[in-house]
């Protein structure tokens, strides 16, 4: 029987709703905070009957943290009204040694361990508001701006000394002491001016395997709370690139120090702070044309650590300096013949490298055996053994038990299914890897701090998630129950169909993801369009059960779906977590295989899946993603109906984040590489109906959007161009919202007619 086209397909509303698919799906994980002894407590039932557990792994005993009965009663009582809900007025709370102080209605209040007393907390007077005294504003961490390799920069947290009583931030380019006990200030450097100031570690945010974002966290305090770790940022040798801010009566023009390929790139100087004597100590190594990432001190300070990473990634060194000198010695070396780091983890604080923690050597990553695993190096750089080996590759070290001498890591443990994520274990003498997850999927991991027990949440792409709790040894403790999908299912939601199918070259195996439309129907042909990444940097494709909450960018996909439409995501070769082979087809050929892959794999679905309508396939991304986006419909044009690229770099030349995939900045070995990747003088060629979207303070690819643009003009070829007024790479609310709904009606128009 022929098969039924669906031009109109909609439900408008669940498309709403699954933009915020997060909170459709309730329980599956669950959140640990873990206790001194090694058992940890949980939230349940937040907030129409809040409760919070206590696990013991030990033994699987579980017991109330609080007695419910008596904190409302308490509570009620003191506000002399009765409570909402059922269970507890709280879900977090913060510890204070014989009481615990939580906040319901934007008020706190303490509550008594022993006797279950509930008191309000004294609420801060007028002075002390408005002169920015309160408790929390003189103690707690204020937020401050590091420099960056980028043109945009993150608000992180100033970073608590040892003890508690300083913490250390910026301001105006400057190092900054707080004290904590009465919120006052000092500078501890004079020196700092923009595009030369000072920076320190704080936390960074980047992505860890399965999806998940994971905050890194360096201290740059010695443990003696003497001495700090800190570097100069010299951008004054980087180019000056501007942008207009047009939304004031008068245009203001910003200077942005930011390195298009080639350009020189800021050069990080590491220092050593005496706290007590404001003394600065250049650490002396040469750090130009390098990247600069701290790994720690000594236990004992005598010592610190920090690597240093070529500029195109093919070279990572590890130094030690001097707790009080700040004399250097050359630990240990890797040079590649490609890159051998993936620029943006470096940038995300992963170094690849773990210091042990009884100080007797460290665990290095590399994938000079053709796969990313672990080696065991002491002190002086001497090669101790491989810990780590087989056709699957390492993740993530989670920790070093050093008491019994194992080492916990996530990795692609299943050869046969190479994005599952598993935990695992090694002995650091080497040994046997124990995998600790015995089923399929992608399991995120909470690791005791005593390393006794963990808690794996599972799922795969059809599983919704289930938390689960084991000991260090894999032996299971309990199961919680799973996540309640009903609200999903009562929108029509149809479990995604995770894929495999050959990439261009007819041999390698490419993974994917197919979302099904909302009630499904195998008998009708549905309109597909493919969400596309295809930069070496990250995995798109999600793997996991993907029911994204915040941001509705991120849960577009599966919302399209309500629209009538297949969605598909894969991950073509080049893209990082497999073989070096598989990433290293990327290496100087940044477009072509891409476009190829996906290509191919899309007419191998729909040849197997009728369903999908091969004649109206659309695609979009973002970033690298919308880069793509225009290569594939520029080189596929059989295959690809239409598209939508947001915020797009369409130039290799223009960025110097390009140069470790191409081999270093433009030459003579490499010029071919570059010219293929630029999109702008294929431009006459483009024969599917293109958006772009961009924000106009978004350096690099605002410039690349107005380029092709201008390209398509002179080409004679139709397309829209949709501007986002003083919007950066990421979009704010209200533009995110029109940015969808612009979205969307493309696809409408171009695939549905």
């Amino acid at each position: 029987m022929a098969k039924k086209s669906m031009p109109d397909a909609k439900n408008p509303d669940g498309f709403q709703k699954f933009l915020d698919m997060g909170s459709l799906v309730k329980g599956g994980r669950v959140a640990v905070n873990w206790l001194p002894d090694g058992r940890f407590w949980y939230v349940e039932d937040a907030p129409h009957d809040t409760s919070i557990r206590i696990f013991d792994p030990a033994s699987g005993a579980v017991e109330d943290m609080f007695d419910t009965v008596r904190v409302r009663e308490a509570l009620s009582q003191l506000l002399d009204r009765p409570l909402p809900y059922a269970g507890l007025p709280f879900a977090s709370f913060a510890d204070a040694g014989d009481a615990v102080v939580f906040s319901f209605e934007g008020a706190e209040y303490r509550l008594t361990k022993s006797d279950y007393a509930i008191a309000a907390e004294p609420v801060p007077n007028l002075m002390e508001q408005l002169f920015g005294r309160t408790p929390q504003q003189l103690a707690g961490p204020r937020n401050f701006f590091r420099p960056s390799y980028h043109a945009e920069v993150l608000a992180v947290p100033e970073m608590p000394s040892p003890n508690g009583k300083l913490l250390i931030g910026l301001q105006d380019y400057n190092l900054t002491l707080h004290y904590a006990a009465d919120g006052r200030t000092e500078k501890l450097t004079g020196d700092g001016e923009r595009f030369y100031g000072w920076d320190i570690e704080s936390v960074r945010i980047g992505h860890a395997a399965g999806g998940s974002l994971v905050h890194r966290t360096t201290s740059p305090w010695s443990p003696d709370n003497l001495r700090l770790f800190a570097t100069k940022f010299d951008q004054r040798q980087v180019p000056v690139q501007t942008r207009t801010h047009i939304l004031k009566r008068y245009d203001e023009v910003e200077d942005v120090r930011v390195a298009r390929t080639g350009d020189p790139i800021p050069i990080v100087e590491p220092y050593l702070i005496d706290v007590l004597q404001r003394k600065a100590i250049r650490i002396d190594v040469p750090t130009e044309d390098k990247l600069l990432l701290f790994l720690g001190w000594k236990a004992d300070a005598r010592g610190l650590y920090f690597m240093l990473f070529s500029r195109d990634a093919r070279e990572a060194a590890l130094y030690e300096a001097d707790g009080v000198t700040g004399a250097t010695r050359l630990i240990h070396q890797e040079r590649g013949d490609s890159y051998i780091r993936i620029q943006h983890q470096i940038v995300w604080g992963r170094a690849g490298c773990t210091l042990l923690p009884d100080g007797s050597g460290f665990l290095w990553e590399s994938e000079a055996d053709g796969w990313n695993h672990l080696y065991r190096y002491d002190m002086d750089g001497k090669l101790q053994r491989q810990l780590t080996d087989g056709n699957w590759p390492v993740l993530d070290v989670l920790g070093v038990d050093a008491g019994n001498g194992h080492v916990y890591f996530t990795a692609h443990h299943d050869p046969a299914r190479p994005y599952d994520v598993h935990f695992c274990r090694v002995s650091v003498e080497g040994g046997a890897v124990e995998r600790l997850t015995p089923d399929a999927g992608v399991h995120e991991i909470q690791l005791a701090p005593d390393f006794g027990s963990f808690v794996a949440t599972r799922s795969l792409p059809d599983l919704p998630p289930q938390s689960e709790v084991r000991r260090s040894d894999g032996e299971l403790v309990h199961r919680f129950e799973g996540a309640d999908v009903s609200r999903l299912e009562t929108l029509g939601w149809t479990p995604p169909e995770q894929f495999s199918v050959k990439a261009a070259d007819g041999k390698t195996d490419i993974w994917g993801v197919i979302f099904k439309p909302a009630n499904f129907d195998p008998d009708q042909r549905y309109p597909v369009i493919e969400w596309i990444y295809g930069g070496p940097q990250i995995v798109n494709t999600p793997h996991y059960f993907y029911a994204p909450g915040g941001s509705p960018i991120y849960a577009l996909n599966p919302a399209l779906t309500q629209l009538g439409y297949v969605v598909v995501v894969l991950d073509a070769r080049g893209t990082p977590e497999r073989s070096k082979a598989f990433q290293e087809t990327s290496y100087r050929e940044w477009r072509r295989h891409v476009g190829n892959d996906h290509a191919c794999a899309l007419k191998a679905l729909a040849a197997d899946r009728p369903w999908m309508d091969a004649d109206r396939i659309g695609i979009w991304g973002h970033s690298w993603g919308g880069y793509h986006t225009v290569a594939c419909m520029l080189d596929h044009p059989d295959v690809y109906r239409t598209g939508v690229a947001s915020a797009p770099g369409f130039e290799p030349y223009d960025y110097f984040i390009y140069e470790p995939y191409f081999g270093g900045p433009p030459g003579p070995d490499n010029a071919a590489a570059y010219e293929d990747a630029s999109l702008f003088a294929d431009a006459p060629g483009l024969q599917g109906e293109l958006m772009i979207v961009t924000g106009s303070s978004d350096m690099c690819p605002w410039q690349n959007a107005n380029k092709m643009t201008n390209a398509l003009i002179h080409a004679g070829v139709d397309h829209e161009f949709v501007l986002l007024p003083d919007e950066i790479h990421g979009y704010g609310a209200k533009q995110e919202a029109y940015f969808i709904d612009k979205l969307v009606r493309h696809f409408d128009r171009y695939l549905k007619n």
